[in-house]
């Protein structure tokens, strides 16, 4: 009679442990056929600043879009900024910071004051640079006003 098991009874057969033996050596790990590739440094990683960032100074920044007037009531199509210093911050405050996400952000009022500032212009001439010529001065002068990551 051949017995097979019912629900609810314990089948009372000796259990056979099918379980592989393991050996106690490692295993040899394999060699890679191929070494990793190669990355190159960043300009952060060499300590040398990337020839596109340095700038020369006085930075001249072509107003392509509208001239302004200067001081001496001439027209301009271009404006020339010094290059900024800890003084400027302290004077006019602190341009650009970061926001909760990480972004860098401009502080339109302070950029301004820092922009007439570094181009010896008064406020009132660089609040009518055409939107557009004020943007491109304020994103050039950024990084100026942000923290070097190197140093973090």
């Amino acid at each position: 009679m051949n017995r097979h098991p019912r629900e609810g009874f314990i089948d009372d057969t000796p259990m056979v442990d099918v379980t592989p033996e393991r050996d106690d050596k490692p295993a040899e790990r394999k060699q890679r056929a191929m070494p990793p590739p190669e990355i190159e440094a960043s300009p952060a990683e060499e300590g040398q600043p990337d020839e596109q960032l340095q700038d020369a100074w006085p930075m001249v920044v072509p107003l392509y879009n509208k001239p302004i007037r200067n001081n001496k009531g001439e027209m301009v199509k271009e404006v020339k900024l010094r290059e900024p210093r800890a003084a400027d911050i302290n004077r006019y405050g602190n341009p650009c910071r970061y926001n909760g996400d990480g972004e860098p952000v401009i502080q339109e009022r302070k950029m301004t004051y820092m922009i007439a500032a570094l181009a010896d212009i008064l406020p009132p001439f660089i609040e009518d640079m055409d939107p557009r010529d004020w943007n491109t001065c304020a994103m050039k002068l950024q990084r100026f006003f942000l923290p070097d990551l190197r140093a973090w």
